[in-house]
């Protein structure tokens, strides 16, 4: 018999291969299950992936659910789309996480899921400003900033072998036009043009001295270059809004703009750098990433899950 006193917590996920907002739900899962109000459980779709690239299946197993129960559940998280799974009439409490500032903009699906009510935790404080400002928001909004989980990755072990590493597989025709203009301009960069198993990229990273990050022009967060802090590179990446608190020109990182010539001046300011300077910026980032830790980010949720029940 199960004699938790905690409520349910419960899940859903669509998981089609790893991004950086499953990691980020996975985390959340994590810290969940700390909580003293409620217990998590997570329901996977019938089309999601299972196997050794879904973290998912790699946590407690009490926590798989087979089905979509929502008789059983007590709360609901929620990311995304999974809103989609969720009936109009749902009046228990949702926590909400926006990983995105393009969830205000028209047109996308997820605007119109601010008018459900929900506890919303924002990974950035440019993505609560930006579904704040829509009007359309039902419930609190609270700000965690997106942590980072200090990769794996024995540092101190690895050989910075690559000199120049592109990082551009959100964009790979724009990633193409920037390969070619620093080519032209007569470097020789690796290249990630496709998504890869996490510990394979994490890797390739360590080994880069330098490492230009090619984001979308607008996202929430974006967390390959707070691991890339993390690892000792020197980060080259563009403004993409919800990287604006960690990614600080010529303080953690280098941010040029989005243009080909941008990123090309870019890297051949991080290339000529003396080491000093080298290792200001990695320093920098580095005590930013630590500052970045999955435990503050967990207190603070847990913080609400504490007072949902009464908040709602």
């Amino acid at each position: 018999m199960d004699t938790d006193p905690r409520g349910t917590l419960l899940f859903h996920r669509d998981f089609r291969g790893l991004t950086g907002g499953h990691l980020k739900v996975w985390h959340y899962l994590r810290h969940a299950a700390a909580s003293r109000s409620f217990r998590p459980r997570v329901f996977l779709t019938a089309a999601s992936r299972r196997d050794a690239s879904n973290p998912f299946l790699a946590g407690n197993p009490d926590w798989l659910v087979p089905s979509w129960q929502l008789e059983r559940a007590d709360a609901l998280f929620l990311a995304g789309l999974d809103w989609m799974a969720v009936p109009d009439d749902w009046s228990k409490p949702v926590v909400n996480l926006i990983q995105g500032v393009r969830h205000a903009s028209a047109g996308d699906p997820r605007r119109g899921f601010l008018g459900r009510r929900a506890a919303r935790i924002c990974v950035s404080g440019e993505v609560a400003d930006a579904i704040l400002a829509t009007g359309l928001v039902n419930g609190p909004v609270y700000t965690i900033p997106n942590a980072v989980e200090v990769p794996a990755v024995d540092v101190d072990g690895v050989r910075r072998r690559t000199p120049l590493l592109v990082a551009g597989w959100k964009e790979p025709v724009r990633t193409a036009a920037v390969v070619a203009a620093l080519r032209a301009a007569g470097f020789e960069p690796e290249v990630i043009a496709a998504r890869m198993p996490r510990e394979a990229f994490l890797g390739r990273v360590a080994a880069a001295e330098v490492v230009v990050f090619l984001p979308l022009e607008v996202e929430g967060c974006f967390l390959p270059a707070l691991e890339a802090f993390a690892l000792g590179s020197l980060v080259v990446c563009p403004d993409c809004v919800g990287n604006r608190q960690f990614c600080r020109d010529g303080d953690t990182c280098l941010r040029p703009g989005h243009s080909p010539a941008s990123l090309v001046a870019a890297v051949a300011q991080a290339t000529a750098m003396t080491p000093c300077d080298r290792e200001r910026i990695v320093a920098a980032a580095q005590a930013e990433a630590a500052a970045r830790g999955l435990d503050g980010e967990k207190r603070a949720f847990l913080a609400i899950l504490d007072d949902l029940e009464r908040s709602w």
